[in-house]
């Protein structure tokens, strides 16, 4: 049986109002997934009673979390740290919602 470290079992978590005026529809559900890729740690996103995989385009979707949606997200692993600062600056930045007219 392999040990786990304290540090991989870390649950960071956060809430965050859904920004993009169009909702997470699937091309920011797509976006959001490749940025999230390049952690390691585990991401799950909650709406109400709903608990999806944040590297899941369906998961995504299924939330149907529409604009100013609350979400909580939830971390876990051994750089949950950095990927909980990096999801709260990427939610930060407007041009990942795509859904503005430019």
């Amino acid at each position: 049986m392999e040990a786990v470290s304290a540090q991989a079992r870390k649950v960071l978590a956060m809430e965050i109002t859904m920004p993009c005026r169009l909702g997470l529809h699937a091309r920011v559900a797509t976006r959001f997934i490749y940025f999230a890729q390049q952690f390691r740690s585990a991401i799950r996103i909650v709406k109400g009673e709903l608990v999806v995989d944040g590297k899941s385009i369906l998961g995504l979707l299924v939330l149907g979390a529409s604009w100013n949606s609350k979400l909580r997200i939830e971390v876990c692993g051994e750089d949950a740290e950095k990927t909980i600062q990096g999801i709260e600056t990427y939610f930060q930045m407007p041009e990942n919602c795509l859904d503005e007219d430019k």
